[in-house]
């Protein structure tokens, strides 16, 4: 698994904005994460077109939450960006692009689903309020592993 740093930079900046009651500008989150303002800008942008985050022009202007901490999911955060642990182009991807001669009998396919689900369990399962709290304990179970879609498939 990997995660980029836009969507570490998305987790960051939406717990920023969670802390906060009021507006906060890109300067401000800048400041406060050590980040270009241009990098900010793009990653706040993802989050604004995913509906996580609203824009408010003029002086006071500034970002917010569209809904209250405790009811944005960290996978919410995450899917943002369009990443996942397992995609459809994970199979091609592992065998340089080619045809994997594994296809047809892949041993591992059900370990990278099963890895997948059992990550998008954890994060749909934690809220940015729970990050902002620092309670990760606190993961609630939203579905069992049978019940979770795939996040990808290879032929076969």
């Amino acid at each position: 698994m990997r995660i980029s740093k836009h969507e570490e930079y998305g987790l960051r900046l939406i717990a920023q904005l969670a802390e906060r009651d009021d507006q906060v500008a890109i300067r401000e989150m800048a400041t406060h994460e050590g980040l270009p303002e241009t990098t900010v800008a793009k990653v706040v942008a993802r989050l604004r077109n995913a509906g996580l985050v609203t824009a408010e022009r003029g002086r006071n202007g500034g970002y917010s939450l569209v809904l209250p901490a405790r009811e944005i999911t960290l996978a919410a955060v995450v899917e943002a960006f369009g990443n996942s642990v397992y995609d459809g182009d994970f199979c091609a991807r592992m065998s340089s692009g080619g045809d994997c001669a594994h296809d047809r009998s892949c041993g591992l396919r059900p370990v990278w689903h099963g890895l997948g689900a059992v990550i998008g369990n954890f994060l749909e399962g934690m809220t940015v309020e729970d990050l902002v709290r620092g309670d990760v304990t606190r993961v609630r179970r939203t579905k069992s592993t049978d019940d979770l879609p795939v996040l990808g498939s290879c032929s076969g």
